[in-house]
């Protein structure tokens, strides 16, 4: 078992073999929840989109040749079919 004090603030620490467990590292958010009598705390994951370009993308079907297209994706192909950076 860790323990950690809640100072004045209601801020605690991570003890650091539970943040190593859970991959937390500075700047990751957790997410906070009080369920059954219980504190718990995860690890919030941000999803990040794939970027494709225009390489990525198959010329007779226009779908991606893997991946997924997303909106961020069709923009940066996009600018970079317009600068000339295929």
């Amino acid at each position: 078992m860790s323990a950690t004090a809640v100072r004045e603030k209601r801020e605690t620490t991570i003890p650091a073999d539970v943040a190593e467990a859970a991959g937390i590292h500075p700047g990751d958010q957790v997410d906070w929840r009080f369920e059954g009598g219980e504190i718990r705390v995860r690890k919030i994951v941000m999803e990040q989109p794939e970027t494709l370009g225009m390489t990525d993308i198959d010329p007779v079907t226009l779908l991606p040749k893997a991946g997924t297209i997303t909106r961020e994706s069709i923009v940066a192909a996009i600018r970079a079919d317009r600068n000339g950076k295929s």
